[in-house]
């Protein structure tokens, strides 16, 4: 290698191969069918709520809490290693060569989610505000160079202190994003020319506090360990990740479900992948996250058929992916020291998938019991029909 630059090069490289290569497994044909049904029912509802939009909803302030946090929120994705500690030590003085790039590509990779909210805000900021165009022309430019101050000051706040009280750096940029905002939807300008000038100050008082600090490989190291196992965690639920161990947790609190199942040789596998699902974090805590979000799609969402899509298309999600964590991992089971030839794992899997389809859609029938009866019957319909459809296809594909 010739300089840090080309290190740092060859090393995004490597890590947009490996990140290409796990979201080939993410987004496949049922997932798109998903998100193809979850996004038509949700812009949908968007749009037959802008029309009906009412005067006093506080539409400034909430842009102003949600750009809030997706700015303030800058983490430097580095890509450093575990050696680099050691290797780069020699070359700190040339280290400027390698974090420019990296903070550049920490400030593009960032921009996804606050240009696609910026974009579905549009409608509704028209519909309550009515700004001219030379705001909404300027707004967006605004806020891509917030977003690299915050990117920069993030980096350089984690530089002088290690990381220490970040969260603190945090709240008080999300404060000042968050009233620039406000007061520029309200049109109130002099008073967000004011706050710009304060974020200005704030971010080079950060950068005179970092001037001159030795860089903490520790605390970048580790927050990039960090980064990439959260990626490689969510990538487990799709395919098998060879180099990522999941966490188990004994959850005593829900013993009293394997209670319910009937000792002996035929219910063995049902045992088993009982505890796997309980015990597993990344299928425990997916269920809980997906079933969480049909209940608060099916409060918001106004109309009947929409509530029923989406449920239907995170029903779905569920079943595809709990049915791949219990029949395709590839860790040492209880069942290969003991063989249960007779017996089908697969409708063990079948067995538990239907009971917590029946707590899934029992979780948003409760809640829509409160205000539309129908919506609910329909919901619970649906959840369970998309559930035993997808579960019956699968056992079937999989004999």
């Amino acid at each position: 290698m010739k300089s840090l630059h080309d290190v740092w090069s060859r090393r995004l490289q490597k890590y947009t191969l490996e990140v290409q290569n796990y979201l080939k497994y993410i987004f496949t044909g049922h997932i798109a069918v998903v998100l193809l049904f979850a996004l038509g029912a949700a812009g949908f509802a968007y749009s037959e709520w802008i029309q009906n939009i009412p005067p006093e909803f506080p539409g400034a302030l909430v842009l102003a809490i949600i750009f809030g946090l997706l700015l303030a929120f800058s983490p430097p994705s580095t890509l450093l290693k575990e050696a680099d500690s050691v290797y780069f030590l020699p070359l700190e003085s040339k280290l400027d060569e390698f974090l420019k790039p990296a903070l550049k590509w920490s400030f593009f990779s960032q921009l996804y989610l606050p240009v696609i909210v910026f974009v579905v805000s549009l409608p509704m900021v028209n519909a309550l505000y009515g700004l001219p165009s030379s705001y909404l022309i300027g707004f967006p430019i605004l806020l891509l160079l917030i977003k690299w101050w915050s990117v920069q000051t993030e980096f350089a706040f984690r530089r002088q202190g290690a990381g220490d009280n970040v969260w603190l750096d945090r709240m008080l940029r999300l404060l000042l994003v968050g009233l620039f905002v406000y007061f520029y939807i309200e049109e109130q300008l002099i008073i967000a020319v004011v706050v710009l000038f304060a974020i200005i100050l704030y971010g080079k008082w950060v950068a005179g506090k970092a001037a001159g600090k030795p860089f903490v490989y520790e605390h970048f190291i580790g927050l990039e360990e960090n980064r990439m196992l959260r990626f490689y965690q969510f990538a487990n639920y799709f395919t098998d990740v060879p180099h990522l161990k999941g966490k188990i947790k004994p959850r005593t609190w829900l013993n009293g479900l394997y209670r319910l199942i009937k000792p002996g040789p035929k219910n063995a596998h049902l045992y088993l992948v009982w505890r796997t699902f309980v015990r597993s974090d990344e299928l425990f805590y997916l269920w809980i996250r997906l079933t969480a979000i049909i209940m608060v799609a099916a409060w918001f969402i106004p109309f009947q058929i929409g509530v029923a899509l989406f449920a239907g298309a995170l029903a779905f999600a569920t079943v595809i992916q709990i049915w791949q964590g219990l029949t395709h991992t590839q860790h040492f089971r209880m069942d290969n020291l003991f063989p249960l030839t007779r017996f089908s794992r697969q409708q063990a899997v079948w067995k538990l998938i239907m009971a917590v389809q029946v707590l899934q859609s029992a979780a948003a029938v409760t809640l829509l019991l409160l205000g539309e009866p129908l919506t609910a019957l329909l919901t619970f319909a649906v959840i369970l029909l998309v559930s035993i459809i997808t579960a019956t296809v699968l056992k079937q594909k999989n004999k």
